[in-house]
């Protein structure tokens, strides 16, 4: 038996005490005056915080369970997404049945974004919700962690080094996946571990083979592994990416064999930046849940690749993006003066990664 009190989201009975530790957190309470009230906080931060505290309390008082949870934070979901996309679109939920249990195995553009929006779209659709893998490197903050665990997150442990304690943090991790699914609880994880900054979205089979092995250990061949999770891949597709420019130029340090040190809280800061930044048009796209007769890890990472990719929205900033990547003149001028706007004072070798990685969609269907 494993045991997943480290890496397991929140269970009901957790909700009423988690929440009142949140209410006596300051780093929580002034991140939530910042995001609010960011004039007045910088003058009034003791007296507004105190405010905050009391309409949260309020609200807190009616949440007794993660369900009660969600419900409570779905319209600040909806708010998001209303202030940050010109458009948000689902696709292929019909391929979905609200009685099977699935896991959803995604492409990931940005850490907070890609599964709060799968979530949105089965919630709002009549599914229940999924459990979230998440990095321990975005736990850092203490609320955040939290947060994220009442909001049904557990914890993938990557600042593991010794070989050991690595296979036996991947072997609890695959338990407890297979577990959720047993239970009847849906899970999303990315195809690869930490987002595609290049917008090259591969499966990485070592992902598949962790799946694997809890399977394993019951005798079960691969394949018997995948139809038990019964997978299925999902699409996420975002006009604009909030963090665009940052992925650049980190490509290009490493292309460059700078050394690229993270600065202090940059992984949350970077999860602010994705919430509240301009996304433009965004579509999620269900695939149908793979079925395929082969024991091989490989023929699955393809297989998913293929449903991920053919679930994709080519957006006018993708076509524009290969447009200037094969010197031709933009046709959409409307759509080149926004991406004008946007890029105009980036310097070459950075906006030529820009490029690549906005094109990189459609160069990839090009040559399939």
């Amino acid at each position: 038996m494993f045991d997943y009190d480290e890496i397991r989201a929140y269970k009901d009975h957790e909700v009423n005490a988690v929440l009142a530790s949140l209410l006596n957190d300051p780093d929580f309470l002034n991140f939530v005056a910042q995001q609010a009230y960011p004039k007045l906080n910088r003058v009034m931060s003791f007296w507004l915080q105190k405010n905050i505290r009391k309409k949260l309390k309020l609200q807190f008082d009616d949440i007794h369970n993660v369900s009660n949870w969600q419900n409570t934070i779905a319209p600040y979901v909806e708010s998001i997404i209303e202030k940050t996309t010109d458009r948000f679109t689902i696709k292929g939920i019909e391929h979905l049945d609200k009685n099977k249990t699935y896991l959803f195995i995604s492409n990931h553009r940005d850490i907070a974004m890609d599964p709060m929006l799968v979530n949105y779209a089965l919630l709002s659709s009549g599914f229940s919700t999924c459990k979230v893998a998440i990095g321990d490197n975005l736990l850092e903050r203490p609320f955040v962690a939290k947060l994220m665990r009442l909001n049904k997150s557990f914890v993938v442990k990557r600042a593991i080094s010794a070989r050991r304690e690595k296979l036996e943090a991947v072997q609890t991790l695959s338990s407890y996946i297979h577990e959720s699914i047993k239970q009847k609880q849906s899970v999303w994880i990315a195809q690869k571990e930490g987002r595609a900054k290049d917008n090259i979205d591969k499966t990485d089979t070592a992902v598949l083979k962790m799946l694997h092995m809890a399977g394993r250990k019951l005798g079960w061949d691969f394949k018997d592994s995948m139809t038990f999770l019964n997978v299925v891949p999902v699409s996420i597709s975002y006009e604009w990416d909030p963090c665009d420019l940052d992925k650049a130029k980190e490509l290009v340090m490493t292309a460059n064999h700078e050394a690229y040190e993270k600065s202090q809280d940059e992984d949350f800061q970077t999860i602010v930046k994705g919430l509240k930044g301009k996304k433009g048009h965004v579509t999620i796209q269900f695939s149908k849940p793979v079925k395929l007769d082969s024991n091989q890890a490989d023929d699955w990472g393809r297989k998913i690749d293929e449903d991920i990719y053919s679930g994709y929205d080519i957006f006018d900033s993708n076509k524009l993006a290969k447009n200037i990547l094969d010197g031709n003149t933009p046709i959409n001028q409307s759509k080149y003066q926004e991406w004008l706007a946007r890029f105009s004072k980036v310097d070459d070798e950075n906006y030529q990664q820009v490029l690549k990685n906005y094109a990189e969609p459609v160069r990839h269907l090009k040559n399939d």
